[in-house]
């Protein structure tokens, strides 16, 4: 349960420091130094929510911390309501109560299970792919306003699927053991030994990597499409790419209400991004 709430936490602070980097760049065109800071400030927060994130997935399963990237939306939802003043309807109130429910269902049947076997093979073939498959995307739709915005929104989120996922590995047995700290070292004994074997193998800058290129990314999504179209396709891939490669490339296993959980997620993430219905008009205002 505490790998859910850490995953949890991540995820809202990752999604609001994205919002709050949209406003900044925004703000920069009429107030340049005030909007950078902003920026800066937001760009500290994405940061800040890969390491949150680590540790979640050093308490628990890759797939199910990236199952939980749509409680980052439910929080922007919050968020926008109560500090940007935007309007929350019944349909986003019921879909953020519905990603919550299906959050507190995957916490309350997760289990640490370690990782019986790690695919790296399988897992760069699966890196490779998103990449080449990317840049084709990149390259048909650039130029395309608002679709280009969507489409490399979500490649965004694609590189960010992998950050959990590389993550684990760096965590396990076999990333541990790649370690500058050995495990079979005496540097490597204790607590502290153990954190140092985490962050000092060659796993942990491959996700680093991701976390910077999938960030710098999105700011080019950003110049073609609002956040509130791109959030949410982003939030979609980093949803799908590690439940996939858990499974697929860890070993990763699932309860079945977990799955459930999973799906709930994924309806919930539908009816938060759904249009929403425009008004009627009133006969004298045609």
């Amino acid at each position: 349960m505490l790998s859910v709430l850490f995953a949890c936490l991540g995820y809202s602070v990752l999604n609001i420091s994205q919002a709050v980097q949209k406003i900044g760049l925004a703000r920069a065109k009429e107030k340049r130094i005030q909007g950078i800071a902003v920026w800066i400030a937001a760009t500290v927060g994405t940061l800040a929510s890969s390491f949150l994130m680590f540790a979640a997935v050093a308490l628990g399963n890759a797939s199910l911390v990236g199952a939980m990237a749509a409680t980052g939306l439910a929080a922007l939802a919050v968020f926008s309501h109560f500090v940007m003043k935007e309007r929350v309807g019944v349909k986003e109130i019921a879909a953020v109560a519905v990603i919550i429910l299906a959050a507190a269902l995957i916490g309350l049947f997760s289990t640490d299970n370690p990782v019986f076997r790690v695919r790296l093979d399988l897992l760069v073939f699966m890196l490779s792919v998103v990449i080449v498959v990317s840049a084709s995307c990149w390259l048909i739709f650039g130029k395309k306003g608002v679709a280009a915005g969507v489409v490399i929104g979500a490649i965004s989120g694609s590189l960010g699927g992998f950050v959990p996922l590389f993550q684990k590995v760096a965590t396990s047995d076999f990333g541990k053991s790649l370690s500058i700290f050995s495990l079979r070292s005496e540097a490597a004994n204790g607590a502290w030994g153990q954190i140092l074997s985490m962050f000092s193998n060659p796993f942990t800058v491959v996700w680093i990597l991701l976390s910077l290129v999938s960030m710098l990314v999105l700011q080019f999504a950003y110049k073609k499409a609002d956040a509130i179209r791109i959030i949410p396709f982003f939030t979609a891939s980093c949803i799908v790419i590690p439940v996939v490669g858990g499974v697929m490339c860890l070993e990763e296993r699932l309860h079945p209400l977990q799955w459930v959980g999973v799906a709930m997620i994924l309806g919930g993430l539908i009816l938060l991004t759904g249009k929403r219905r425009k008004p009627r008009m009133n006969a004298d205002e045609s």
